[in-house]
């Protein structure tokens, strides 16, 4: 997420350019001597063979602040020549060198610079490979270095070894806050080692062990850690097959601890048992302000918990409970606790089979609340009825502004309730539709609903039939409505027809900056038209039109386009059709954006 700014790109055939090309003229500014305090060059296919004329001017540059290498093959040979820039830099402060394969001899020759490097506080290494030999070289460095007080690890082959060494550099180092341990081997014994240091330590305050293998041991641990320690505000431990047991621990320690704002606990084997105890602890615990259990199997009875805890609790506001079959007596407690609370904000229901009955609850919930404004009730069968009930709700709903109701399996007419909804709430600013019925029928009502809102600002209608008829419909609304910023229409059958007809939208609609038009078959006319368009929009900067077929006079208008701004292109050998493009730095983007593929498959 966030602003990547003017273009946000990708064409798969090559005529374009790289981002390759984006890297001599940075160089050149480096070695120059210009002020320039962030060096943006991810996805620049730098390579081993380039790395050294990029790392160069870096020593001596005094102006850089951040830079990023994300992304660029680097290898072992690249993170030599940057742990030489560490060594020498006195204005660095961040580093990213993810996804570079550097593996632990590349981290080897960081940890040594780290040793006598005094500026750098974010270091960035995920998915590199580092096995416990190199991970544990950075553990050690790190109790020379007193600067860096984020490190993020994640996504690499470290296991208990590791863990037992950075147990002992948390020990001693008081300076770290943030360490990303996520997608790594860590078992109980490693997890054993940190959460002794943790108890002692004053400075962490973020904690990620999502992914490892933990276990009810890991759990147990991290709960003995949590009675003492008074620092650590977040702890996810997401997919680690914690089941009651560890649940129960944790439990025990969520009255005791005085610090933790957020606990991640998601796609572990937590049942109705061990969210019970839990959702007890949330009784008096008065810290936690986000809780995720998605992914458990904490069904209708532990749903109730959580419900009967919401009764009492002022302080959560965060609360993920998606994938774990609470159906709909789980929603009616959920929706009773809702009537009462005023602190929650956000609440993720989705596919928990809730289905219509479900739905008339939550929107007798949404009929009385005043605080709740993001929900997400995708995927849980409401079909006919359920989406009627929410759009009645919506009619006197002052507070809601995020919807998320995709894969329901809503049709046209329940569409028609949302609409007249739509027409008069002064709240809502993001509707998601995706993958349901809505074809054109649908769009029709959505499109004359559209003309007279005025907070709106995110409409998906992915994959939902949408067809010639619904594009033109969409048209003519984005002619006189100025609050949308986002359509989502990929995946549907506008063709060229509907394309050609958006196309009036783009040229002339003056706020939407976002427009997803992939795998719509547009056809060589509907192509040329959005190109054109584009020509003269001054607010849109994401466009995508991945899997429709591009003619080459497409592409190179809009590579006329482009080398107008100051836009950067990536080309991926994975799409021979494809492409995501943005224009201008408009909408709070940031200028000094890099590219990134937009993948809605």
């Amino acid at each position: 997420g966030g602003a990547f700014g003017q273009f946000r790109g990708v064409v798969g055939a090559g005529r374009m350019h790289s981002r390759h090309e984006e890297v001599a003229p940075m160089v050149a500014k480096l070695a120059a001597g210009e002020h320039c305090v962030e060096v943006s060059l991810s996805r620049c296919l730098i390579g081993k063979t380039g790395i050294a004329e990029v790392a160069a001017p870096l020593k001596d540059n005094t102006h850089v602040r951040h830079v990023d290498l994300s992304s660029n093959g680097l290898n072992e040979y690249g993170a030599t020549q940057m742990a030489e820039v560490l060594r020498l830099s006195k204005s660095l402060r961040s580093l990213s060198l993810d996804d570079n394969s550097i593996k632990s001899q590349g981290a080897e020759q960081v940890a040594m610079a780290l040793e006598v490097n005094s500026h750098l506080h974010t270091l960035q290494l995920s998915c590199n490979r580092i096995d416990d030999a190199g991970a544990k070289r950075l553990a050690q460095a790190l109790r020379k270095n007193s600067a860096v007080h984020t490190l993020l690890l994640d996504r690499n082959n470290a296991g208990d070894d590791f863990g037992v060494e950075m147990g002992h550099t948390i020990g001693l180092n008081q300076t770290l806050r943030v360490l990303d341990l996520s997608e790594n081997d860590i078992k109980a014994a490693g997890v054993v080692a940190l959460a002794r240091a943790m108890s002692g330590n004053s400075s962490i305050t973020t904690l990620r062990l999502s992914r490892n293998s933990i276990g009810n041991e890991g759990a147990t641990q991290i709960s003995k850690m949590l009675k003492v320690n008074k620092t650590l505000k977040h702890c996810a431990m997401s997919w680690n097959t914690i089941s009651d047991e560890g649940a129960h621990e944790l439990a025990q320690a969520l009255p005791q601890n005085s610090s933790l704002e957020l606990l991640d606990m998601a796609d572990n084997r937590v049942s109705s048992v061990g969210a019970t105890e839990l959702a007890q602890a949330l009784h008096s615990n008065s810290t936690v302000r986000a809780l995720c259990l998605s992914g458990n199997g904490i069904a209708g009875p532990g749903a109730q918990e959580v419900a009967a805890a919401l009764q009492v609790n002022s302080t959560l506001e965060e609360l993920q409970l998606a994938w774990n079959c609470i159906v709909e007596h789980g929603a009616k407690a959920l929706a009773d606790a809702l009537c009462v609370n005023t602190t929650l904000t956000v609440l993720d229901m989705s596919a928990n089979g809730i289905g219509k009955e479900g739905a008339s609850h939550m929107a007798r919930a949404l009929e009385h609340n005043t605080t709740l404004k993001q929900l997400s009730l995708h995927g849980n069968v409401l079909k006919d009825d359920g989406p009627r009930h929410i759009a009645k709700a919506l009619q006197t709903n002052r507070a809601l502004e995020y919807l998320d109701i995709d894969g329901n399996e809503i049709g046209p007419s329940n569409v028609k309730d949302l609409a007249d909804a739509v027409r008069v709430n002064n709240c809502l600013q993001t509707l998601k539709l995706a993958r349901n019925k809505v074809n054109d029928v649908g769009a029709w009502e959505l499109a004359e609903a559209l003309k007279v809102n005025r907070t709106l600002t995110v409409l998906d209608l992915t994959r939902n039939s949408v067809e010639e008829a619904g594009a033109t419909e969409l048209n003519e609304a984005l002619q006189v409505n100025n609050t949308l910023r986002e359509l989502h229409l990929s995946y549907n059958r506008i063709k060229g027809t509907g394309a050609i007809a958006l196309a009036g939208a783009v040229r002339d609609n003056t706020t939407l900056h976002t427009l997803h038009l992939a795998d719509n078959d547009i056809g060589d006319q509907g192509a040329l038209k959005i190109a054109e368009a584009l020509q003269v929009n001054t607010s849109i900067h994401t466009v995508s039109l991945l899997g429709n077929n591009l003619p080459k006079q497409v592409e190179d208008l809009l590579a006329s386009t482009m080398s107008v701004t100051s836009a950067y292109v990536t080309v991926p050998s994975e799409f021979q059709e494809a492409l995501c493009m943005g224009l201008h730095p408009r909408l709070g983007a940031d200028p000094n954006c890099w590219v990134r593929i937009l993948d809605e498959s």
